[in-house]
């Protein structure tokens, strides 16, 4: 269990092969578990609540939420940036940013990235969506919120949230040049480090216009 042990089994022991764009790049089963749930949600948009319940079953549910668990949330602070060494960053001197909500600028981010996690690219599902989900099939099938070993593997790993590119504790600034849009690995992942403790790029230099259509399960 990486939680507990010296080294993520996810990460390679060799830091020149990991990922430069985000902190831990997400299995490739994630865009089939998306893909299915996709098939569920649409199901249970029109009213075959059964049907909706039986395909969520493919979506992986477990295995999504044991790996965000178990290395998605771990994998940033806890062993890249103590595996890379890098110089933390002095004490921010200057006045911290006082508004912490991006509420006012969601809907733009999301849009403007295309619901993709500007870190490992995979496609994220909007809240409201997921609770739509819920609503529909019920918190027995399909839990948004709670604690994470009660949560959805979707609700987990697929869920869009948008994050602060220069964490506010180092004098980052609630504005739409320093949020990106971030699946709950990534962001989890990142926590309050930089991007240089981590060693990857700026998410809002390295990618253009998402190259396919995507908008979040939203209308």
């Amino acid at each position: 269990m990486c939680r507990n042990a010296d080294w993520c089994t996810e990460l390679d022991p060799n830091p020149k092969k990991w990922s430069k764009t985000c902190p831990l790049q997400p299995p490739k089963y994630f865009n089939q578990s998306l893909n299915a749930f996709v098939k569920a949600f649409r199901a249970a948009e029109v009213g075959d609540k059964d049907v909706a319940i039986k395909l969520l079953g493919d979506t992986q549910g477990q295995e999504l939420r044991n790996w965000y668990i178990e290395h998605g949330q771990m994998s940033g602070w806890h062993y890249r940036v103590k595996a890379l060494k890098k110089p933390k960053p002095k004490k921010y001197a200057g006045t911290l940013e006082k508004n912490k909500s991006f509420a006012k600028y969601e809907s733009q981010v999301y849009q403007r990235d295309g619901y993709r996690c500007g870190y490992c690219g995979i496609r994220v599902i909007d809240t409201k969506a997921l609770l739509k989900m819920e609503k529909i099939v019920g918190k027995k099938y399909f839990k948004v919120k709670g604690k994470n070993n009660e949560r959805h593997g979707v609700a987990l790993v697929l869920r869009a949230t948008i994050d602060h590119i220069k964490p506010l504790s180092r004098g980052g600034r609630t504005r739409i040049d320093n949020l990106v849009t971030s699946c709950w690995s990534c962001n989890y992942g990142k926590l309050n480090a930089t991007l240089e403790q981590l060693g990857i790029s700026n998410p809002l230099r390295k990618r253009s216009n998402p190259n396919r259509y995507w908008n979040g399960l939203m209308p």
